[in-house]
C-alpha cells in the first residue's frame, strides 16, 4: 500500500487543490491512486476542488468533508485549507459509496451505502456524516449491522465548520449534500490500527439522565438539567461549553463511558444541548482535565494506535479530531499534530504521513473488533498500512 497527502492553504482555490494533487504525485511516482480522502474549509468552492481532483484522476473513488480545521504532516494544523490523502497500491482494492438523506429515511440511505460498496468484505470502512440532520449513533448501528456481526473498523468523523450550523457538507466524486452518508472501504491485504482517547476523564458521584430528547437533556436525577449542570460548575459555564463534557454510559456497562461534549445551555427550553445522542436511563459523570493536560490524550490516542496495529509498517495516520479540542487549546491547537508527529519520529514506526481534520464528532471501535461509537471531544488516530 502506499499513500500520498498534498496540502495547500493557498487562498486561491485552483492554486490550492492543484498544490496538493501535485505533492500527492511526487509521492507516487507514477503510481494511480485508487481512492481519496477530501478534508477543506467552506471557505473553498467545493465543487470546483471536486472536479480537478477528478479531471487528474477519472476513475478515483472519493469522499469527504468540510470541516472546522485540517491537518497535516505537511503543514500542521490550518484553519482554512485543502487536505488531500490518496490511496494506491496492487493489491489494494477501494469503492465509495453513499447513502442520501438519511434524515429522510435512514434505513433506506444505510442500505443504499452498504449496497454500492457491492460484495466482498472490507477490510476497513470510512464514514462521513452530516452532524446536524441525524442521530448518527443510530447510523453507526445500523451500519454495522449491515456489515455483518464480524464487521471491519468503522471510523471516521462528523462534517464540521467554523460556525456549528447546518452547512456542512459531505462529498462523494464530484457531488456535494448537506444530508448523506459517504463510505471509503478499503479491500485487501492491509492492516489497520485505532486509537481513541480525550484527556478527561470522570470524576464524582453518577447521576442518571431522567427526560431527554436526543441531544437535549431536560432533566438528571428528576431535576433540570442546567440546574445539576450549574451545581458542579457555577459561573465557569458560561460562552463555549467545550471544556465541561460529560462522561455518558450504558447502565448495563457503567465502566464503559464515552464523552458529550456541551453545546450551549438553553435558558428558553429548559436544556442543555449535546453534541450527541443522551438517551434517557443512561448514567452521565462530570469530568476534569487529568494533570498532564488535554494533550495527553492525544498521546495516548497514538499509543493506543500503535499497540493495536497488527502490520509492520503503516503508510498513514488518518486522524479525526473533535472541533471542542480546538476550542479549548485555542492558540495551543497546533500542538495537537506536532505532538502526534514528534511522537511518530520517536517510535520504531519511524516518520509517516499524517493526515486529517476538527471533527463535530468521531468515530472510532472502544475495543478491538467492537462496535463503531461516536465520541466528543476526543483524538482518533487510525493507523493504515502493510
Amino acid at each position: 500500500m502506499i499513500s500520498a497527502v498534498g496540502h495547500s492553504d493557498d487562498v486561491d482555490v485552483e492554486s490550492a487543490i492543484q498544490q496538493a494533487i501535485e505533492q500527492c504525485e511526487r509521492v507516487l511516482a507514477g503510481i494511480e491512486p485508487k481512492g481519496a480522502l477530501l478534508f477543506a474549509t467552506n471557505e473553498y468552492d467545493a465543487p470546483k476542488l471536486l472536479a480537478m481532483v477528478r479531471a487528474r484522476w477519472p476513475s478515483i473513488a472519493l469522499i469527504g468533508a468540510s470541516t472546522d480545521g485540517e491537518m497535516s504532516s505537511r503543514l500542521g494544523f490550518r484553519e482554512d485549507s485543502v487536505c488531500l490523502t490518496v490511496f494506491g497500491g496492487d493489491e489494494l482494492g477501494i469503492r465509495a459509496s453513499q447513502g442520501l438523506d438519511p434524515s429522510k429515511d435512514l434505513d433506506a440511505a444505510v442500505d443504499a451505502a452498504v449496497r454500492g460498496l457491492g460484495e466482498g468484505k472490507p477490510a476497513l470502512c470510512v464514514v462521513l456524516c452530516p452532524a446536524t440532520t441525524v442521530n448518527v449513533s443510530d447510523v453507526l448501528a445500523k451500519l454495522h449491522a449491515r456489515l455483518g456481526s464480524s464487521a471491519c473498523p468503522i471510523v471516521g468523523g462528523l462534517a464540521g465548520d467554523h460556525t456549528i450550523s447546518e452547512e456542512t457538507r459531505q462529498f462523494f466524486g464530484v457531488e456535494l449534500h448537506r444530508d448523506s452518508i459517504a463510505l471509503l472501504a478499503f479491500y485487501g491485504p492491509i492492516s489497520v490500527g485505532c486509537g481513541v482517547a480525550s484527556g478527561w476523564f470522570p470524576i464524582g458521584v453518577t447521576h442518571r439522565i431522567t427526560r431527554s430528547v436526543g441531544g437535549a437533556v431536560y432533566e438528571i436525577d428528576g431535576r433540570p438539567a442546567i440546574e445539576v449542570y450549574q451545581s458542579f460548575w457555577g459561573d465557569r459555564v458560561s460562552g463555549s461549553l467545550g471544556e465541561f463534557p460529560l462522561a455518558v454510559s450504558e447502565p448495563s456497562s457503567p465502566e464503559q463511558h464515552v464523552l458529550r461534549a456541551a453545546m450551549s445551555i438553553d435558558e428558553a427550553a429548559g436544556c442543555v444541548q449535546f453534541a450527541g445522542d443522551m438517551p434517557e436511563g443512561w448514567l452521565v459523570r462530570m469530568t476534569e482535565v487529568v494533570p498532564e493536560g488535554l494533550l495527553s490524550g492525544t498521546r495516548e490516542s497514538l499509543d493506543n494506535a500503535i499497540k493495536t496495529y497488527p502490520g509492520r509498517s503503516p503508510s498513514v495516520a488518518l486522524l479525526f479530531s473533535c472541533a471542542a479540542r480546538k476550542w479549548v487549546l485555542g492558540t495551543r491547537a497546533a500542538e495537537e499534530i506536532a505532538h502526534l508527529k514528534r511522537a511518530f519520529d520517536r517510535s520504531e514506526l519511524g516518520a509517516i504521513s499524517l493526515a486529517g481534520f476538527y471533527a463535530f464528532g468521531e468515530i472510532c471501535p472502544q475495543a478491538r473488533n467492537g462496535p463503531p461509537v461516536l465520541h466528543n471531544e476526543t483524538c482518533v488516530t487510525i493507523l493504515v498500512g502493510n
